[in-house]
């Protein structure tokens, strides 16, 4: 997309005070799927001489849905900003458009003058269409952007569809001319009378009935809703692949003597296993073929393959081991109701982070949300936990890294009881499709800050952990507000926080702004990332820092989004401090231990206090990162650096007594 950048004008701009203005993105309400919706993009207060105020440039960003919309061009422009004026298009997610007036002379535009209409193809679905509000730009006559605008989203929806629409032919579903009554809408009663249907859409109706001889598949990522019952005398087929799995929601009853068949595709090329769980009732554990199938028990915090010709319990999960990524197939009907899962094992003798684990499993053939609905929970934490292929991700309810609490279609996941006598309620009314964007309706939750681990070589790989700080919690592990850590694949870094009870967390809720222990697991050695999230979300004067002891740094989060250190791979432990009030570095451990001291292209190193020899010398700079090591060095000693720049650095010296510090300032730059 060719795009004319106008966000340099904030460098010089200055905040100014103005009138409302709006800019609004069209709606288009009960549209038929498979025709093109046209979504008007207007303004309001952009004009002087009716106390507005006057524009030389403007820049949008529209995020959608792709499984509901495909971009297709933009029409319709304002003679006031004829098409040459713009740059536009879309990414397949977002719509971005910049216009600067040619002339560099403020522009006046009436109220509710439409700019542009966007042109979408519609798939179906509800969906809407949001501002980046972060990054669109309204800019007056004198280059200064617009403080306060007003940016209203939009939405699609589908038709409520004809009483009755049958299926003849071969096709997508969004096929018009397949239909004998147009494309099924919330309450059109659908009838698939003949041939092949595939779902490759949002595709929604009040009933559907699949009869003898007919197919519907249902393709991977997209999803079939059916409002109230389900009849399948043929054949359904979900589908599933790399690119994720299809999902289906039927809020009625299911029957039929057709086939039912659910697929769900499982990586094994990076050789770690996945939790999965069965859709239907009844399946065995020979599915999955020669792949090891194994139960999670609580008591001992183990793992035991079962029998091939064992059943795969509804609503449990399974560790499936394999080394050749395949899709396996489900067979049989699968719920539309409540399920519950009694008698959770709580042994009260295993370690804490491990006592009262139970793998369970999502049961539907689509995806489901924690405490969404009305789940049924006793004597259970407010955590759940998602292996995520090399490491667990977790959702206390409010925040964590499983993404909006959103649990997969076929996803085992452990919960965690704290007393005898635990059970779980998953209500049909958690459903959801994974594809949908959520909009929580809460407001956004203060206080909590995001720490984000990689290897700066391999940025695929990361961990992540939470702080928050919220009244009324507690300072150790609190059930209802905490997630424990769950250990990873040791080959990729992996980073916590301790409560007071010394409770290792992935989540942690604080009741105060107290300094946090951050700790992490590196078993390579090399540069390491910590990147910071969330400093918004704190009060502008509240004080966030955060400490390295080993190199005896201390950054502030708010001019410094990240942290970049160096790891030897060995088990450290102490090393950082995540810290809401002002700090500083004390001096005293280095020094009353040896003396450092740079002359030209020199650093000599003299021992003060009995240290004659030194297992591992290390010269680190002041945001982390090792720039110099060796061992075995004898004090005192002379250690040539001809390429170090003038700086201040830290020294770290290991020793038998003890690892110790020192500050040292570089004077003069090496060649």
């Amino acid at each position: 997309m060719k795009k004319v950048l106008i966000t340099f004008l904030s460098i010089f701009a200055f905040i100014v005070c103005q009138a409302q203005i709006t800019v609004t993105v069209g709606s288009a309400l009960l549209q038929n799927p498979g025709t093109d919706v046209h979504l008007p993009v207007t303004v309001k207060g952009l004009n002087g001489p009716a106390g507005g105020i006057g524009v030389t440039a403007l820049e949008l960003h529209i995020g959608y849905t792709n499984t509901s919309l495909v971009y297709d061009t933009t029409l319709n422009f304002s003679t006031l900003t004829p098409s040459p004026q713009w740059f536009f298009g879309a990414n397949g997610i977002e719509y971005s458009t910049n216009w600067l007036e040619p002339t560099g002379i403020k522009l006046n535009i009436p109220d509710n003058t439409a700019l542009f209409d966007v042109v979408f193809h519609y798939l179906g679905g509800a969906t809407q269409l949001t501002f980046d509000t972060a990054r669109c730009l309204v800019v007056d006559s004198a280059f200064n952007i617009v403080p306060g605008v007003h940016y209203v989203n939009g939405q699609v929806t589908p038709s409520l569809g004809s009483g009755e629409s049958r299926w003849n032919g071969t096709g997508p579903w969004n096929t018009v001319a397949n239909w004998s009554n147009g494309i099924p809408g919330d309450s059109t009663n659908s009838i698939i009378e003949t041939g092949v249907v595939t779902v490759l859409s949002k595709a929604v109706c009040k009933s559907i009935t699949i009869n003898q001889g007919t197919i519907v598949n249902l393709s991977p990522d997209f999803s079939l809703t059916a409002n109230k019952n389900y009849t399948n005398n043929g054949t359904l087929n979900l589908q599933s692949d790399t690119s994720g799995t299809g999902s289906l929601i039927v809020r009625g009853s299911v029957s039929g003597s057709g086939v039912n068949t659910f697929k769900r595709y499982l990586d094994f090329t990076s050789g770690f296993p996945n939790l999965v769980s069965s859709p239907v009732s009844g399946a065995k554990a020979n599915i999955f073929g020669t792949n090891s199938v194994e139960k999670y028990t609580e008591s001992s915090a183990s793992w035991a393959v079962i029998p091939g010709t064992d059943n795969l319990e509804s609503g449990l999960g399974y560790r499936i081991s394999g080394s050749v990524s395949a899709t396996f197939s489900f067979q049989g009907m699968f719920p539309v109701g409540d399920v519950t899962l009694g008698n959770l094992s709580f042994s009260g003798t295993s370690q804490s982070s491990s006592r009262g684990l139970n793998l369970l499993g999502n049961p539907y053939p689509s995806a489901i949300q924690w405490e969404q609905g009305n789940w049924g929970k006793t004597n259970l934490d407010g955590a759940v936990y998602i292996w995520d292929g090399y490491k667990y991700v977790s959702w206390n309810g409010s925040i964590g890294s499983l993404k909006d609490g959103i649990i997969p279609a076929m996803q085992g996941f452990f919960v965690k009881s704290n007393a005898a006598g635990a059970s779980l309620t998953i209500p049909a009314g958690s459903r959801l499709h994974s594809t949908e964007p959520y909009y929580k309706d809460a407001e956004a939750i203060s206080d909590v800050i995001s720490m984000r681990l990689e290897n700066t070589t391999d940025i695929n790989h990361y961990d992540e952990t939470f702080v928050h700080i919220f009244n009324g919690s507690t300072a150790g592990y609190d059930g209802n507000q905490d997630a424990w850590k769950l250990t990873g694949n040791n080959a990729y870094p992996q980073i916590y926080t301790t409560g007071s009870d010394q409770s290792k967390l992935s989540i942690n809720t604080q009741p105060e702004f107290v300094s946090v222990p951050v700790e992490y697991t590196a078993s390579t050695a090399g540069s390491y990332k910590i990147s910071f999230g969330g400093i918004e979300s704190f009060n502008a004067g509240q004080p966030l820092f955060f400490e390295d002891k080993t190199t005896r740094t201390v950054i502030n989060l708010r001019n410094s989004g990240e942290y970049v250190f160096t790891s030897d791979g060995t088990q450290e432990t102490g090393r950082f401090v995540l810290h809401f009030q002002e700090v500083g570095i004390d001096d005293h451990s280095g020094g009353a231990a040896f003396y450092a001291w740079s002359n030209g292209h020199e650093i000599t190193v003299a021992n003060k206090s009995g240290i004659l020899h030194a297992g591992k010398f290390e010269i680190y700079n002041m945001t982390g990162q090792l720039v110099f090591s060796t061992g075995n060095l004898d004090l005192p000693a002379t250690i040539q650096q001809d390429h170090l720049p003038i700086g201040l650095y830290i020294i770290k010296l290991n020793t038998r007594e003890g690892v110790y510090t020192q500050k040292l300032l570089v004077r003069q730059a090496g060649n």
